[in-house]
């Protein structure tokens, strides 16, 4: 699987963890100097509803939307507040996300640096970097064991310490997403 140096994906060990909270900090932070593109991918196995929530009749199967509005609740809206350009959502079985990712990228511009909530796209295009967060008390969804296995950061997230991590992610033009090297954060 080749790499692709513009993506970055931000998984986790289960719902409620602070992934998209860590995701909107760090957009926060990339957005002031330069455009960032955000997506967040759900796929829903049978299995793992528990891990989703309910999202029965919200939104159709194998769909990439584009975010509207800033001001709804919503994971993407969320992104678009921290200063996405554009932030798109992609729920799909794990046979449609391939074709979704190709349908987000045509969406973008061509180089552009992007940010994707997700626990299984990671698997099918190889990100410069993986980021998992952790709760410190709740449960690993099993599926989840392998992504801390393979994450470049695991994060351990206990609600109040404002994941001083994101300082220690950095894009740079022409190299992509990576870790600062220790001392530089």
């Amino acid at each position: 699987m080749a790499t692709n140096k513009r993506l970055l994906v931000v998984g986790g060990t289960g719902r409620d963890v602070g992934k998209t909270e860590f995701v909107c900090r760090l957009i926060e932070r990339i957005a002031r100097v330069r455009p960032i593109y955000a997506l967040k991918v759900s796929v829903v196995y049978p299995d793992e509803e528990l891990f989703h929530g309910s999202h029965s009749g919200v939104i159709e199967q194998g769909r990439l939307f584009e975010e509207q509005s800033a001001a709804k609740s919503k994971d993407t809206s969320r992104m678009l507040l921290a200063g996405a350009r554009k932030a798109f959502y992609l729920r799909s079985d794990g046979d449609g996300i391939l074709d979704g990712y190709k349908a987000f990228q045509k969406r973008i511009p061509d180089g552009a640096p992007v940010i994707c909530e997700s626990n299984s796209l990671g698997q099918i295009i190889g990100p410069a970097l993986s980021i998992v967060i952790k709760s410190s008390h709740a449960p690993i969804k099993p599926r989840a064991y392998a992504l801390l296995e393979s994450a470049d950061l695991v994060v351990v997230s206990d609600g109040t310490s404002g994941f001083p991590e994101v300082a220690a992610v950095e894009y740079l033009e022409g190299i992509g997403w990576r870790l600062k090297k220790s001392g530089n954060h």
